[in-house]
């Protein structure tokens, strides 16, 4: 059992004082080229640009190109609020999301019972059969949401327009192609064109 113990931690040490001459024989590159953050790949030196892949990944897949462009859109809409907003909320001492809730209190009216009961008439098919006691407090939490985006939408709108604010973000689009034979009603050059889809049956 000793015999065995000491062979063990022999091996051990072997195995340790090996790794460390392999770690510190390990050759070191230090004329291997830097990594490119704007680079993917390399082909014979060219390089594949994230551009490139970001381009092709948008134009197959339009969820993608979505997703982007809401997230984009968002963060601008931010980014607007916070240099449009910024001088006003540092003079009152006060960040600019607490101004922009103040802004917002200010246009917002209380949801009332008569709001509640008018919704839920509209749109009883929707409820599931419950009662307008079961779902009051839903209905009021969404009628006061919306109120809040559509006073929020409001103030940047309000904002952009004082401040001449130019948009260039565009939404995607997808390429619809035509074939000659397809049926098609109306001139070539209008300005809006609509495709539909449809199985026959």
């Amino acid at each position: 059992m000793l015999r065995v113990g000491l062979r063990g931690l022999a091996c051990a040490g072997l195995s340790v004082f090996v790794g460390t001459v392999a770690w510190a024989q390990a050759p070191a590159k230090p004329d291997a080229p830097k990594a490119d953050p704007g680079v993917a790949a390399t082909i014979g030196g060219k390089p594949v640009t994230l551009q490139e892949l970001d381009a092709k990944a948008l134009k197959t897949d339009m969820k993608l190109a979505q997703s982007l462009y809401d997230a984009r859109r968002k963060a601008l809409d931010e980014v607007l609020m916070e240099r449009l907003l910024g001088e006003e909320a540092a003079t009152q001492k006060i960040t600019v999301d607490q101004l922009i809730q103040k802004r917002i209190a200010e246009k917002v009216k209380p949801v009332t019972d008569a709001d509640v009961e008018a919704f839920f008439k509209a749109n009883s098919a929707r409820m599931g059969g419950k009662t307008l006691e079961q779902v009051s407090a839903q209905i009021k939490n969404q009628l006061t949401s919306q109120q809040q985006n559509d006073a929020r939408n409001n103030l940047l709108a309000d904002l952009k327009g004082k401040a001449d604010v130019k948009v260039s973000l565009d939404p995607p689009r997808a390429a619809v192609v035509t074939a000659d034979n397809d049926p098609i009603k109306g001139p070539k050059n209008a300005k809006v064109t609509i495709h539909e889809y449809s199985d026959f049956q």
